[in-house]
């Protein structure tokens, strides 16, 4: 049987990077990106949106209802996926409004379905995260430090909820001095020690 993780933390932690060089290591690795997921279902519905878009512009392009439905089919495919694969869903239900937050968390019944068997959060410094998304803005909204330091907070919580509900372990790994390659093989050793499948 596979493995579950979530894998979160606020945009440029470093989630899509690690996500992307762990699948050469993991046997099999499947993963769901939620931002492609919705983005693909605002397409099938005839709404063309990009990337960047869909940071921006958020709540006013993605319901409550896109991410509820979402999330019952990432459910309904883990439930067939997991007797063979480890999964990485790369998500955070908490996101950046003008009005401040907002957060769209799996319910009670969906975290039974689901079942993690650990998550995954990355955090990082507020002043380097903040220098992280200048950088490389992508549609991410600005930050201030202390809002940076408050969506970690809050999504730190939400991440000790999920592991609580599940029984799981919850990790919070600091990607701020650390190199893509050492966050890459923190996780791996994490992974291993929760009996994913790590090739030699």
């Amino acid at each position: 049987m596979g493995k579950v993780i979530l894998l979160t933390g606020a945009p440029g932690t470093g989630k899509s990077t690690l996500r992307r060089s762990l699948e050469p290591y993991v046997t099999g690795l499947r993963h769901f990106d939620y931002g492609e997921l919705l983005l693909l279902r605002k397409e099938q519905e005839g709404s063309v949106l990009t990337y960047d878009q869909l940071r921006e512009q958020s709540a006013s392009v993605i319901g409550t209802a896109d991410v509820v439905s979402t999330d019952e089919w990432v459910i309904a495919e883990i439930a067939k996926l997991r007797i063979v694969s480890d999964i990485i869903i790369d998500s955070h239900a908490l996101t950046r409004e003008e009005y401040g937050f907002r957060a769209i968390p799996y319910s009670s019944s969906q975290l039974e379905a689901l079942k993690f068997d650990a998550v995954f959060a990355l955090r990082c410094d507020p002043e380097v995260l903040n220098a992280r998304v200048a950088a490389d803005r992508g549609g991410r909204r600005e930050l201030s430090v202390e809002l940076a330091r408050e969506i970690q907070t809050l999504q730190e919580s939400l991440c000790l909820h999920y592991a609580v509900a599940c029984g799981c372990t919850a990790f919070v790994i600091d990607t701020t001095e650390r190199t893509p390659v050492e966050v890459r093989d923190v996780a791996l050793h994490l992974l291993k020690g929760i009996g994913a499948n790590i090739s030699s």
